[in-house]
């Protein structure tokens, strides 16, 4: 995924902040198992917290980042439709989707359980 994309993507998500209630981001050289979060709120703005190639303290988890993250470090964003382990809790995906495909083309996948959003593709996994 382009760099002006992450920048299109995050300016979306941080617009409609209310409808994201949680977005887990997988690093390229972490397993999946390893837990962070994408930390959007009314406040994130660019030139503050994005910037044109990466984006500063918005992914949380441990070990903590050194605060910076560059977009192309990261593989995929879930947007899972149940918070926690409260099923009751229930994030909308599909609205999210809508708003995601609103900006451009984005390699999605749907599931019952959550929407992933792929920024990057193993050249393996294309072949």
């Amino acid at each position: 995924m382009s760099d002006s994309k992450w920048v299109k993507l995050l300016t979306v998500l941080v617009e409609n902040h209310r409808m994201v209630l949680e977005c887990r981001v997988k690093l390229m050289w972490e397993d999946e198992g390893v837990k962070r979060l994408l930390v959007i709120d009314e406040y994130a703005s660019y030139n503050f917290d994005y910037y044109d190639t990466a984006m500063e303290a918005m992914i949380s988890g441990s070990p903590v980042l050194n605060g910076w993250c560059a977009y192309k470090e990261i593989e995929w964003l879930d947007f899972p439709r149940f918070i926690g382990n409260i099923e009751s809790e229930k994030q909308d995906i599909i609205s999210i989707q809508q708003k995601i495909e609103e900006i451009g083309q984005f390699r999605l996948e749907l599931s019952d359980d959550r929407l992933r959003l792929y920024a990057y593709i193993p050249v393996s996994a294309t072949s």
